[in-house]
């Protein structure tokens, strides 16, 4: 019985999973073809189309045994707090080497595995709010096919035959997938929790409200937000066993969640804690911020044509949509913004766009509008498939970010990477370029002595991203004489590389950077100048265990590193590769 009942499920969402196959088969689609497009003529060199993301690099630290993300990039301060939170690459990483999969297939596999389970997940989800196959399918389709044209921006872009995006969001690794893996799993549980009072839902619930705490900051303040506007529901109507009955889940997902809470308590102990807070996007302030348009679109959407039959279900409706409102706001609170963006992104957005569909399909069923119904949806599928489509064919042909001529182009970094892996020493650090370095920590199991996500980790200090800074300009030959001329003109470098995301949060940009900044900068690189290169050179590689330096001729001409006593040249490569041991 129980048997026949799960093939008439199938049998009745065939579409579901129809459609779940195939965003997967369009997001995997593109990495497969580059490795058929470029095998036979033997340009791949094992670089792959994955976008710059940090995700990749974080999957491949869990692979090399480093799970607790204390400094993912460094060789130093890996017991450190984490502040960025491990499970999502956890789950990809371990996933990978349950089938001794390498980085390239694993980001593959997980690429496949998780767009259909999001599919799935989302789909469920509006289905059990809105009792409605349709509605569920055009959801899910809109939010992971056709997410890029869900602003006026992308809209625009797409009616002018331009790429919307670059590559789909659920194509990147780990996240968002994971965030919607963890989301709406939980979501699903507490809705039949909410609705069946049954114990066991109740503990899942609570299980996967504590897993969320591991994966992505704004997922359980988001979540945890919406709990207390629909604890507090039930409180203004009195009903106090049903509030503590939902308060229950949010209070045993706190057990779960205990040692995340250690850790981040161990974090904010750290002495480069609050800088390294600042660099990460925090602002401190407690002025409101605006919530808006799409949340409040979505809200007056619902007030207007959201059913009210079953008041249950209206009011966790509106709590996810009265959400936005704490979570852009905390700050009144807490005295800290935080990059609010994410929250519109993977939360605000994604609930706005799932409410308004139901309300419109809603209308126009309960209006007897059934045919007008289908053609709307029939219009909703067919452009959201054709959407995600052309964003992958776009991006792969003619996107100069992350498209296949950059991945080309990033095939003469292959044999450097092979050559590191066989040769170089295990846990060494390298020394290279922003792309290299990028490459790197995704292609071998070594450390990097610059990476541009590393100065969000524990490990990096003012003084630590001084010297690095410091060591490129040496390279590249700046004198004390050309130090402001030239910092002034790169002030966009400067901001990113010293004080990472702070004066794009707080000012608007990077190059909004106080010109006092700049102006400390310069005197402590003038200051540094009376080392002459070779000891600095000798006493940084030293300080951080530098033990390879690549360099890239064509992209770095300026470095000549024949000229330091303590290198000795390891390997020549094609493409003008040469790789450096440090004495």
């Amino acid at each position: 019985m129980k048997l026949k009942r799960v093939k008439e499920i199938l049998f009745n969402h065939r579409l579901a999973i129809l459609f779940a196959v195939i965003l997967a088969f369009i997001v995997a689609f593109p990495q497969v073809y580059f490795r058929i497009d470029h095998q036979s003529d033997g340009v791949y060199q094992g670089i792959e189309l994955l976008p710059d993301s940090p995700w990749s690099a974080r999957v491949r630290e869990v692979q090399d045994g480093h799970p607790n993300f204390g400094a993912i990039y460094y060789k130093d301060g890996k017991d450190n707090p984490y502040l960025f939170q491990p499970l999502g690459s956890m789950v990809v990483g371990y996933v990978g080497e349950l089938f001794s999969l390498d980085i390239n297939n694993t980001i593959l596999l997980s690429r496949i595995i998780l767009s259909f389970i999001v599919f799935i997940l989302i789909y469920v989800f509006v289905f059990l709010l809105s009792k409605s196959r349709l509605t569920a399918l055009c959801s899910s389709t809109v939010l992971l096919f056709a997410e890029s044209i869900l602003s006026f921006s992308g809209l625009s872009r797409l009616f002018h035959g331009l790429n919307p995006d670059s590559f789909l969001r659920i194509a990147r690794p780990v996240n968002p997938a994971m965030i919607y893996v963890l989301l709406f799993s939980f979501l699903i549980c507490f809705w039949f929790f909410y609705k069946k009072n049954d114990w066991r839902w109740g503990v899942a619930s609570a299980i996967l409200l504590g897993l969320n705490f591991y994966n992505y900051f704004y997922s359980w303040t988001f979540l945890y937000s919406f709990g207390a506007i629909l604890i507090l529901f039930f409180l203004c109507q009195k009903r106090w066993r049903e509030a503590l009955r939902l308060a229950g889940v949010f209070l045993g997902a706190l057990l779960v969640a205990f040692p995340y809470c250690v850790n981040l308590y161990r974090a904010t102990m750290h002495p480069a804690y609050v800088e390294v807070g600042a660099r990460n996007g925090i602002v401190l302030t407690h002025a409101p911020l605006f919530v808006g348009l799409t949340a409040i679109i979505a809200l007056i959407v619902f007030f207007l044509g959201f059913p009210k039959e079953d008041r249950e279900k209206y009011f966790f409706s509106l709590a996810l949509l009265l959400t936005p409102f704490i979570t852009l706001n905390q700050q009144l609170l807490t005295g800290r913004v935080l990059q609010e963006a994410h929250y519109h992104w993977f939360f605000h957005k994604p609930i706005a766009v799932i409410v308004v569909l139901i309300v419109i399909l809603h209308l126009l069923a309960s209006r007897g509008f059934v045919l007008t119904r289908k053609v709307i949806a029939g219009i909703i599928l067919t452009v959201s498939i054709f959407t995600g489509v052309f964003v992958q064919a776009e991006t792969y042909f003619n996107d100069s970010r992350d498209g296949g001529m950059i991945a080309v182009e990033r095939q003469k970094y292959g044999p450097v990477m092979k050559w590191l892996n066989e040769n170089a020493l295990k846990e060494s650090v390298v020394l290279a370029n922003d792309e290299i370095s990028h490459l790197t920590v995704i292609y071998t199991p070594l450390n990097v002595f610059y990476h541009r996500a590393a100065m969000y980790s524990l490990a990096s200090t003012k003084a630590r991203l001084l010297d690095v800074l410091f060591t490129f300009y040496r390279l590249r030959g700046i004198k004390a004489g050309d130090a402001r001329e030239v910092f002034f003109a790169e002030r966009g470098n400067i901001s990113a590389n010293i004080y990472g995301i702070h004066y794009r949060e707080l000012l608007g940009s990077y190059d909004a950077i106080p010109d006092d900044k700049i102006e400390e900068a310069v005197n402590l690189y003038i200051k540094s100048q009376s080392e002459d290169s070779q000891n600095w050179f000798k006493r940084v590689f030293k300080k951080y265990e530098v033990g390879y330096v690549v360099w890239d001729k064509k992209s770095d001409p300026s470095w000549q590193l024949d000229a330091y006593q303590n290198l000795v040249k390891a390997a020549e490569l094609p493409n003008d590769m040469l790789i450096y041991r440090v004495q």
